[in-house]
C-alpha cells in the first residue's frame, strides 16, 4: 500500500468515526428532552451528552499526523517513477499517437507522430496527417466528443515526405475527474504493408487463374501439333508432318519458358556471371528466336546494334530470359492494340552503352501504351497489364534479373505511340569483339 492510499484510508476512518460519536451525542441529547418531565433525568442526560460531546469531539476531530519529509520524498519519488513510465511508454509504442480538442488542434503527440508527421502543439490533425484544409467528412473525433463513443476506420495518411500511408485508425474519449470529455485521443496503426501484401496475393490469386488459362492454350496446340503429325504421317504428307512438329516444339518451348520463369521467381538465385559473354549477341539470339513466329503476325522485330560489339561480366541465361519475356510482353501489346490505324506494329530491340559505361538494353514498341493509372502498379509482383489473360511474371523475371546485375528496369509510355522498356546494367570489365556475322 502507498503513502497516499494509507493517507486516504486514515481519512475515511476518521470521517466514519465522527460520525458515530455525533449521532450517539445526539441521541443522548434527544431522549434527555423527551423525558424533560423528570428534571433531574434530563438533566444528567443532558450532562452525558455534553460531557461525551465535550471528550470525543477532541479526539475525533484531531488531524492524522502529517506525513514525515521521508514518507514525501518517498511518494513525490513513486510518483515521478510512475510518470516516467508513462512517458516511456507513450513515446516508445509503435503507433502514430496524438490528443486533440474540439477543434481539432493537437494537445501532445507520441515522437514517432511528431517525426513522420511534423506536427507541432496547436497545429491542426487533418492538416498535418491528411493534407487537407478542413476536417474530414463524418469525423470520428468529432462523433466521439459527442457520444463519447470508440469509433475506428481504414484510412491513408500522408507523411512530411509526401509518403502516402495505409493505418487503422482508433479515437478514445479522455475525461476529467467531472465526467467530462476534455479531450479525444487518435491511435494510427501502419498497415501499410499487410495493404501491400493483400494486393499481392489477390494478384498472384489472378496471375495463377492467367498462367492456367496460358497452360491449357498450350495444352491444346500440342494436341493440334500431335493431330497434324498424325494426319500427316497417315496421309504421307511431309510437309504436314513438319508444320505439326513446329506447332509442338514452339507450344513445347513455351512451357519450358512459364517453368523457368516460376522457378526464377520461386527461389533465390545467384546469377551465372561469366566474363566473355558478349550482350549484342544475346540480343541477336532472342531475335531469331521470335523472328519467324512474328512475321506470321505481321509484326516486325528490329535490332537496333551498337559497335563494337563487346564481352563483359554477364548472366547470358538471365539476360536471354529478361529480353525474351519483355519481347513477349511487346508482342501482346501490339497484338492486342485496339487502334486499327496504324500500318503494322514494329518491336525494336537495342543495345547499347551509355555515357557511364552502362549496358542499356532497350524494347520499343508501337502498341496502345500504358495508361497512367497502371504506372504505381507496374513493377508490382504479378501485376498484369492484361487482366485474367496475363500473369504479370515477365516484368517480375525482369526486374529480378536487372537487380542480379546490379541494374534496374524501367519505362516510358504514351497512350498511342506506345512503351518502351529500358534495362540499365552497371559498367563492367569490357573486351571489344569484332562485330559478329548475324
Amino acid at each position: 500500500m502507498t503513502e497516499l492510499e494509507a493517507a486516504k484510508k486514515r481519512q475515511r476512518s476518521f470521517a466514519i468515526r465522527t460520525g458515530i460519536w455525533v449521532a450517539l451525542s445526539l441521541a443522548i441529547a434527544v431522549a434527555a428532552a423527551t423525558f424533560a418531565h423528570r428534571v433531574p433525568g434530563a438533566v444528567l442526560g443532558l450532562g452525558l451528552a455534553l460531557v461525551l460531546m465535550g471528550f470525543g469531539i477532541p479526539l475525533i476531530w484531531r488531524r492524522p499526523p502529517a506525513p514525515s519529509p521521508n514518507n514525501v520524498s518517498n511518494l513525490r519519488r513513486e510518483l515521478d517513477r510512475t510518470r516516467r513510465g508513462y512517458e516511456r511508454l507513450f513515446t516508445s509504442v509503435p503507433c502514430f499517437i496524438c490528443v486533440l480538442d474540439r477543434d481539432h488542434q493537437i494537445l501532445e503527440a507520441n515522437q514517432l507522430y511528431r517525426e513522420e508527421f511534423g506536427a507541432t502543439d496547436r497545429s491542426l490533425c487533418y492538416e498535418v496527417c491528411k493534407g487537407r484544409s478542413s476536417k474530414c467528412p463524418n469525423c470520428m473525433v468529432d462523433r466521439t466528443f459527442e457520444d463519447g463513443e470508440i469509433y475506428s476506420s481504414e484510412e491513408t495518411l500522408v507523411t512530411r515526405d509526401g509518403r502516402r500511408i495505409s493505418a487503422v485508425v482508433h479515437t478514445r474519449p479522455i475525461v476529467d475527474d467531472s465526467g467530462e470529455i476534455e479531450s479525444v485521443m487518435e491511435v494510427f496503426t501502419d498497415i501499410t504493408e499487410i495493404k501491400k501484401l493483400e494486393r499481392q496475393l489477390a494478384l498472384m490469386g489472378r496471375a495463377v487463374a492467367g498462367m492456367a488459362h496460358r497452360v491449357k492454350n498450350i495444352l491444346m496446340g500440342l494436341e493440334g501439333g500431335i493431330f497434324v503429325v498424325n494426319e500427316g504421317l497417315e496421309s504421307g504428307d511431309q510437309e504436314g508432318v513438319s508444320e505439326g512438329w513446329e506447332m509442338v516444339e514452339r507450344n513445347v518451348e513455351l512451357v519450358s519458358r512459364i517453368v523457368k520463369d516460376l522457378l526464377y521467381c520461386a527461389k533465390e538465385r545467384v546469377p551465372d556471371l561469366k566474363p566473355d559473354v558478349c550482350p549484342q549477341k544475346v540480343v541477336l539470339d532472342v531475335q531469331k528466336l521470335f523472328a519467324e513466329r512474328l512475321a506470321k503476325e505481321e509484326i516486325s522485330l528490329e535490332v537496333d546494334l551498337e559497335e563494337p560489339f563487346y564481352t563483359g561480366a554477364f548472366d547470358a541465361d538471365g539476360l536471354h530470359n529478361l529480353l525474351c519475356n519483355l519481347v513477349t510482353n511487346a508482342v501482346d501489346a501490339c497484338r492486342f492494340d485496339p487502334a486499327g490505324d496504324k500500318e503494322g506494329h514494329t518491336i525494336v530491340l537495342g543495345c547499347r552503352k551509355n555515357e557511364e559505361g552502362a549496358t542499356v538494353f532497350e524494347v520499343a514498341d508501337n502498341g496502345p501504351g500504358i495508361s497512367e493509372d497502371m504506372n504505381e502498379r507496374l513493377f508490382e509482383d504479378f501485376f498484369s497489364t492484361k487482366g485474367s489473360e496475363g500473369t504479370g511474371i515477365g516484368l517480375l523475371v525482369a526486374q529480378k534479373v536487372a537487380e542480379d546485375h546490379g541494374g534496374r528496369v524501367t519505362y516510358t509510355s504514351k497512350l498511342g505511340p506506345g512503351t518502351t522498356f529500358t534495362v540499365t546494367i552497371p559498367q563492367v570489365t569490357v573486351t571489344d569483339t569484332p562485330a559478329l556475322d548475324e
